[in-house]
């Protein structure tokens, strides 16, 4: 094998393999350069039950490796938490191993195994129906099933033992419950995964850390994407090295690039005083604007809001889905401190930030609802469990709607266009209530907002149109099973020169919130009767979206 880290001498041949990105223990130093994160160095005699229980779940190698291809070409990149070389490597020894009889490791055997309970959510409807057969379960039988004998191994993994590839399966446990839409767990198990990367010392500079710089990296970046999806005050770096090979094109867009721009959107907002606290109000709104801005015009050419390249979406898939998902971020920001000005009447107070706020509100919603459909679009079939578009789709919607019922004067800017994007919005979600059950009650909230709009007869046929006039084509894209993982670049390409290393500051500490979560936990059917949607038990749901934000006064709001 072809050492990625092309250009780098090494002091021998074993050398080559450090690319492998399962670093060894810094304080102890147990583990060499060349070891494989898939065995164990030393021998451990009879495995415990819950390896033994493991062992007997994981299906066999054909049906194991449909997965794993599967995970990498298609789901990996949504936040690119597995270098596919190095993975690809450590899982052809896992397998050698075993076949051998070679002790394994029981933190890469969860990883495998959470790596194939994340992907059979996401699989498209021919591997579906092959598993299903052969298997003789359903996908969402052997997810869960997956995802229980990981549970109980990774429970035998003492803290700081794992090294990265623990955070990695950790990780992927928090991916799990959110794509299952189960979203305090996914918070708990995040927690847990941060916690195990300040065992590491993941969360402090490395700049002193005697480690080769390719290992460093593997570091940064892990830790980059525990930031994003938490964001709040910590010391980390950047990832910023480039790592080659020759059978790539060398202008390839990183697959990190995207988890790396939005790291930089959070600690440009961290300095904002308020924001961190989860306090975002119109009085933020230009600073917020503006920091965002700045963020997006650091774009390289293939992530550019206006006139991207897009040479690489064919090839690449996961460019043009990271190009729209760093737009919808960057509306859904922009909207954050906005939201005020659209749940609230704005026309009592005529001299209110509010309203002089109002029209800029509008237009980032509008376009947020137009980056979300666009990122649900190349999302699907396969990843329509990734919760973010629907959901900012279904959430701004439910804003709009708010901005209509508080305008009885019908003098909202851009009414007819706020009318249009809440059309799309509800047809969107109407083509995709089948593949979720997030989506369905979704659907179901935003249609009881829409029936309680005072519409004109005018108005309710924009809506009509739009909301039957959007559909999504990646419904019916064919099959794209059968795409040779030379489609998924097995190295990350350079970040953009743009993008600085953050600043270093304290605290060390790294507390995780609840913060910046968009998954839902499945409701039961929302009742018919809009009273009983307004008082029901939101579950999970209210955690992170409260009807009350809509700023509706309930009884004589929507009980007319």
């Amino acid at each position: 094998m072809t050492s990625p880290m092309a250009g780098i001498a090494m002091e021998d041949s074993r050398e080559d393999f450090k690319v492998l990105g399962y670093l060894p223990e810094v304080q102890s130093g147990e583990y060499t350069s060349g070891d494989s994160a898939a065995i164990a160095k030393k021998p451990q005699g009879s495995y415990s039950p819950e390896m033994e229980n493991a062992l007997r779940v994981i299906p066999p190698k054909p049906y194991t490796d449909i997965l794993v291809q599967h995970y990498i070409r298609e789901t990996n990149s949504q936040y690119y938490c597995l270098y596919p070389p190095m993975f690809l490597r450590d899982y052809s020894t896992w397998w050698s191993g075993k076949a051998s009889g070679q002790p394994l490791t029981s933190e890469f055997t969860c990883l495998l195994l959470r790596t194939c309970a994340c992907s059979a959510l996401f699989l498209d409807a021919g591997l579906r129906q092959k598993l299903e057969m052969e298997l003789g379960e359903s996908v969402e039988s052997l997810s869960e099933r997956y995802h229980h004998a990981a549970k109980q191994l990774s429970s035998t993994i003492a803290p700081g033992k794992g090294r990265l590839t623990q955070v990695q399966q950790l990780f992927l446990t928090a991916s799990w419950y959110k794509a299952e839409a189960m979203f305090v767990e996914s918070w708990h198990a995040l927690s847990s995964a941060i916690h195990e990367a300040q065992e590491l010392g993941m969360h402090k500079s490395l700049a002193k850390v005697g480690l080769p710089e390719f290992d460093k990296e593997m570091r940064r970046r892990l830790w980059c994407i525990l930031y994003s999806w938490d964001c709040t005050y910590c010391s980390f770096e950047m990832p910023n090295v480039r790592l080659e090979s020759d059978h790539i094109e060398a202008d390839v867009p990183s697959p990190i690039v995207h988890m790396a721009l939005q790291c930089q959107l959070g600690q440009a907002l961290s300095k904002i005083p308020g924001v961190m606290g989860g306090t975002m109000t119109p009085a933020n709104a230009v600073t917020v604007q503006q920091e965002t801005e700045q963020w997006l015009a650091s774009f390289p050419p293939a992530y550019r809001l206006v006139n991207p390249d897009m040479q690489w979406d064919r090839s690449y898939k996961y460019v043009e889905v990271q190009r729209n998902q760093l737009h919808a971020i960057a509306y859904l920001v922009m909207l954050m401190p906005l939201k005020q000005c659209l749940t609230r009447d704005v026309h009592q107070d005529t001299s209110s930030i509010e309203k002089s706020l109002q029209p800029t509100a509008i237009d980032i919603a509008l376009k947020l609802i137009q980056a979300a459909h666009q990122l649900l679009d190349c999302m699907l079939p396969s990843n329509a469990k990734f919760h973010f578009a629907p959901f900012a789709m279904f959430d701004t919607a439910a804003s709009l709607c708010s901005a209509i019922i508080h305008d009885p004067g019908r003098c909202l800017p851009q009414r007819d266009k706020v009318i249009e994007a809440i059309g799309v919005a509800l047809g969107t979600l109407e083509q995709i209530i089948h593949n979720t059950n997030t989506a369905a009650m979704c659907h179901s909230v935003l249609s009881k907002l829409v029936n309680k709009l005072s519409l004109t007869p005018e108005e309710k046929l924009i809506l009509l149109s739009k909301s039957s006039d959007n559909p999504l084509t990646g419904l019916k894209t064919p099959s794209d099973s059968q795409l040779p993982l030379s489609a998924v670049p097995g190295i990350d390409f350079a970040i953009n020169n743009n993008l600085q290393p953050l600043d270093m500051r304290s605290p060390e500490t790294y507390v995780p919130t609840m913060s910046g979560y968009s998954s839902l936990e499945p409701l039961a059917p929302p009742s018919s009767d809009l009273h009983e949607l307004f008082n029901m038990d939101l579950g999970e749901l209210g955690q992170i979206w409260d009807l009350e934000n809509l700023g509706l006064d309930f009884p004589q709001s929507l009980t007319a």
